[in-house]
């Protein structure tokens, strides 16, 4: 690191140390190193490299609060830290925050009266993502030249609302994405009004820095995130992993699914480990090992129990001794089980799961049962949804489908792939409208109610799982499990 740079992180230290002290009061950050509530964030390795750097700093009980807005006075003086200025220090029962605003005027941060006026009150209201994008792309004209007009072009063709962008901010958010300061959103948008958070801020400062040279572009630690802690039997665990070379590098160990497999996308790699009825209620070790620097993270999820109901059925003889049948279950074996086994290695579908038809719920996912009056010794894989004969049945998602047969068993059978393993499953229909190898599309008319195979009336049996394991629906449609107490609300 060159003397200048040192100067510039000296400089930034002191001056965080007299913001702290003269304001703590008032929740300003402290000089917090390790973060209570960062662990399973999304932006965990860049709050703790410019954390490191001092550009950011978190509170007196050790939390950062990634999520919380970030105000002007904040980001301005993070971006004036990144700099190589000379700040002044604060007068007695001046606004600790007037040096650092006299820096950004004067090196052309910002404007005066951009915000309206130049009081405190003005300086202490949150930043919004284009009075960020402004600040960050003022600073970098400032000191490190122009921008290549090719990129500028190219950005502005990226995202869908620059035209709600402040006519006075409009070049510089453009500017912001094409440097690579700010990034939209999945929903290809920039959110220009939205106030930007501290972990939104704290990218800013890094990829700021990284241009500057301060720190060295992509040397990030894994970042491993967890899709929940806790999870009910039935729901699905998503485990993503941020800053990976690649899936290679990154090994897990664990106990719940011995068939766990990892998914590539653009720089991020996720994977899935189901729970169902089979699944033992408890505390798991998730224990990841990176392979290329030996980094070890170990992450404790916990199994919640569900109590799964016990269904008495009565089912004509002459239905049960024409579908539960030797060559029944060998059919069920030949052609459902490896319906299942192959998936697109990439998703199909980007908007949610929806639920394929409406009707009464005659019986929940994992419940055990009793056939005239003998126990059974399976669960229920899926949710029985009682509806009038020849009702639609629609797509749950975008998908191809893998089985489009009649089953003795489970009468007319449609399963599609949705990709990365991740199955839906539609038993007992009266009619099929769709062929295997077919692509759908969500909510499109695959089928229709009935009550073919062992089928006690019309009724549309509908699961979903993760290549062979049965999951809960409700958790991928809805994000909890559909009951005889909750269903006629979900499915309004």
């Amino acid at each position: 690191m060159t003397y200048k740079h040192e100067k510039r992180i000296l400089s930034l230290i002191l001056t965080f140390l007299i913001i702290v002290t003269s304001t703590l009061t008032m929740g300003t950050p402290s000089l917090a190193a390790d973060y209570s509530d960062i662990d399973n964030h999304w932006a965990k390795s860049y709050i703790d490299v410019v954390s490191s750097y001092n550009v950011v700093s978190g509170y007196p009980d050790s939390t950062f609060k990634p999520n919380d807005t970030i105000k002007r006075i904040e980001f301005i003086t993070m971006i004036v830290n990144s700099q190589d200025m000379d700040i002044r220090s604060a007068s007695r029962g001046e606004y600790w925050g007037q040096p650092f605003i006299e820096a950004a005027l004067k090196n052309g941060l910002i404007n005066y009266n951009e915000y309206g006026s130049m009081n405190t009150a003005t300086f202490n209201k949150n930043i919004s993502r284009e009075e960020m994008a402004s600040i960050v792309v003022n600073a970098y004209t400032g000191s490190l030249g122009t921008i290549n007009s090719s990129i500028l072009n190219k950005a502005s063709l990226s995202l869908k609302d620059f035209d709600k962008v402040s006519s006075n901010y409009y070049d510089k958010a453009i500017a912001s994405v094409a440097l690579d300061f700010i990034t939209g959103y999945p929903d290809k948008t920039f959110a220009p009004k939205q106030n930007a958070s501290r972990a939104e801020a704290s990218i800013v400062a890094y990829r700021y820095l990284s241009k500057l040279g301060i720190i060295k572009e992509g040397d990030l630690k894994e970042n491993i995130i967890l899709s929940t802690e806790k999870l009910e039997q039935g729901d699905v665990l998503k485990v993503t992993v941020h800053h990976a070379g690649n899936s290679s590098e990154i090994s897990l160990a664990q106990d719940l699914n011995p068939d766990f497999k990892w998914h590539d996308n653009n720089g991020i790699i996720h994977g899935y480990i189901p729970s169902n009825y089979n699944t033992k209620p408890g505390k798991y070790n998730l224990k990841f090992t990176n392979t290329k620097t030996g980094n070890i993270t170990t992450k404790t999820i916990e199994i919640l129990p569900r109590d799964f109901r016990v269904q008495y059925l009565k089912v004509d003889t002459s239905i049960v001794a024409s579908t539960r049948t030797e060559e029944g279950n060998i059919e069920y074996r030949k052609y459902f089980h490896p319906s299942r086994d192959i998936s697109s290695p990439v998703k199909y579908y980007t908007e949610a799961f929806i639920l394929p038809t409406k009707g009464r719920l005659t019986t929940e996912f994992g419940e055990t049962r009793t056939v005239n009056g003998s126990p059974t010794s399976y669960r229920h894989s899926g949710l029985d949804i009682a509806a009038p004969t020849n009702t639609d049945v629609l797509a749950t998602n975008v998908g191809k489908v893998t089985l489009a047969m009649p089953l003795i068993l489970t009468g007319n059978t449609i399963v599609i792939d949705h990709g990365e393993g991740l199955f839906s499953v539609y038993f007992h229909m009266e009619k099929l409208f769709v062929t295997k190898d077919q692509f759908v599309k969500r909510g499109q008319l695959i089928g229709a109610v009935g009550s073919t195979g062992f089928s006690t009336g019309p009724h549309l049996h509908f699961t979903m799982s993760y290549y062979r394991t049965n999951i809960e629906p409700g958790h991928i449609i809805y994000g909890k499990s559909i009951t005889k107490n909750n269903y006629i609300q979900l499915m309004k």
